[in-house]
């Protein structure tokens, strides 16, 4: 089943139909080592300048993000998860937004797992080359074998056994 794919490669935004399955685009992405664009446009990222083709082949290592409009898989798979806001840098890309882990993984899990598209909710995508508006998106997928840095924006809890030494535990006051 061919459907309409936006993508965003280091240089360029593309977008085609491509051929996919019926699974979670991001299942479908992490199996395939290159993807065919039909009806393709190619839009640098730069100067606006457009290409049109028949078709593109664009290996999956070349993308950077995938936009992500209306699949989200089938909700008996879904878990249950803790969002973590963070600051991605990706290519000429910065994308603020939440990855999303389960309440047992450690923080930042998602960044550490095998698959190669992470989804990353309440997306807003700066471009650092060329004068494009930001964006914002409900869902993109981020290569993770792209992403240069990524910083949590909140605090990371972090979890010991040594009692606290408080007044009420007959600790000093300081």
């Amino acid at each position: 089943m061919r459907e309409r794919l936006v993508a965003w490669a280091g240089d360029c935004m593309l977008q085609g139909d491509v051929d996919l399955g019926d699974g979670r685009l991001s299942d479908e992405l992490n199996e395939r080592e290159l993807l065919t664009f039909f009806g393709a446009t190619l839009e640098a990222l730069v100067d606006g300048h457009e290409v049109m083709l028949d078709d593109v082949e664009v290996e999956r290592r070349e993308i950077h993000l995938v936009e992500v409009e209306g699949r989200q898989g089938d909700p008996a798979r879904r878990l249950r998860t803790i969002e973590e806001p963070v600051v991605l840098e990706v290519g000429p890309f910065v994308v603020t937004g939440n990855l999303h882990r389960s309440p047992s993984s450690p923080p930042l899990a998602a960044l550490q797992r095998w698959q190669h598209f992470v989804p990353v909710t309440r997306a807003h995508i700066e471009v650092t080359e060329g004068a494009r508006a930001p964006m914002i998106r409900d869902v993109i997928l981020v290569n993770r074998d792209l992403i240069r840095s990524s910083e949590p924006l909140t605090a990371i809890p972090i979890w010991s056994n040594d009692p606290i030494d408080t007044p009420a535990s007959g600790g000093s006051a300081g």
